[in-house]
């Protein structure tokens, strides 16, 4: 077997277990699991993660649902989830943020 860190192989060039402490991806060995994939720990090997979308733009800043009457006040931006995990134990990524912003009307007209 050529592969590296591989304890047995399939054929020379696809590793079918690896040594402990490496996940199986592929046919190879890996000390961590590629981008976008995720590490079962009962089998070692990298399965699909969680796939999220592009955050949304910041929503309105606010307090008490209101935009106005506060100084500060707080605004959430938001992603989706696009692909659920190969296995429910493997978590997401947040999907909601928040982050404290300034009121842009600081006293409410009337």
């Amino acid at each position: 077997c050529r592969i590296e860190n591989c304890d047995s192989c399939f054929s020379k060039d696809f590793c079918t277990k690896c040594k402990v402490g490496f996940y199986l991806h592929r046919g190879r060995c890996f000390d961590e699991c590629p981008d976008g994939f995720a590490p079962l720990d009962e089998t070692m090997e990298c399965v699909e993660g969680c796939e999220v979308g592009h955050w949304s733009e910041w929503g309105t800043c606010s307090r008490n649902n209101r935009t106005c009457g506060f100084k500060w006040g707080l605004e959430t931006r938001t992603r989706q989830i696009v692909k659920k995990p190969a296995k429910d134990t493997i978590p997401c990524p947040t999907i909601a943020e928040s982050r404290r912003c300034k009121m842009a009307v600081r006293h409410c007209p009337g």
